[in-house]
């Protein structure tokens, strides 16, 4: 699922920081970061059967198929709630962060990863800090350039995949979707404020929000 051992590693940690007791994980997959949570108990959904069945040899959880927008779990229910790359495809993302705040219990946790697209002013800002602050790094962006000659043919050279469900969100705006729920916002991780973050781009950011 292009999920790295230290991206696990890491993710995992928010998670295990918080200790819950009662986790759920939207979008689980195969379950490669729901069997890297420590919890004594462990629900997960998922729309992909095949997903599932791999996920529950790989984890002990209780395993379901189910939509975000109408997550079959009583209110209050959850110390934690995590998604990783799957609110990109929610049909409601709207319904999606009420059902969150819904499930979780009051002081939870929800630990969401969106690919976002960066806007002028984010890759601006993020250019700025890598190759001029504190001091200029000319030999680096010399590198950048050249590497991003060498991306933009390969680009012209294969067809990406197109998802059927896909929402445009910047670092703002899936902020924004996510407090519509009700949940205030703690955090927000992206490899423009920490370089040292495993993940795999600078589109990758991963929100951190509480009940």
């Amino acid at each position: 699922q292009g999920r790295t051992p230290e991206f696990l590693s890491f993710f995992s940690g928010l998670v295990n920081r918080l200790a819950p007791q009662r986790f759920l994980e939207i979008g689980c997959g195969e379950g490669f970061l729901l069997s890297a949570v420590n919890a004594p108990e462990k629900y997960a959904i998922d729309l992909s059967v095949k997903a599932l069945n791999a996920a529950r040899a790989r984890t002990q959880a209780s395993l379901g198929v189910a939509l975000a927008e109408r997550l079959p779990f009583p209110s209050s229910h959850f110390d934690a709630v995590a998604s990783v790359g799957v609110m990109e495809h929610f049909l409601d993302d709207a319904a999606v962060a009420r059902e969150v705040n819904r499930v979780l219990k009051p002081g939870g946790h929800y630990i969401a990863l969106v690919h976002v697209h960066l806007t002028a002013w984010d890759r601006l800002r993020r250019n700025l800090r890598r190759f001029l602050l504190p001091r200029p790094r000319p030999v680096e962006l010399a590198r950048q350039l050249i590497g991003k000659l060498g991306q933009s043919k390969a680009r012209q050279r294969r067809s990406l995949p197109k998802q059927p469900i896909q929402r445009r969100y910047t670092i703002a705006s899936a902020k924004a979707s996510i407090q519509t729920g009700g949940l205030k916002m703690l955090d927000v991780l992206h490899t423009g404020r920490n370089s040292s973050l495993p993940f795999i781009g600078p589109y990758v950011v991963v929100y951190l929000a509480r009940k």
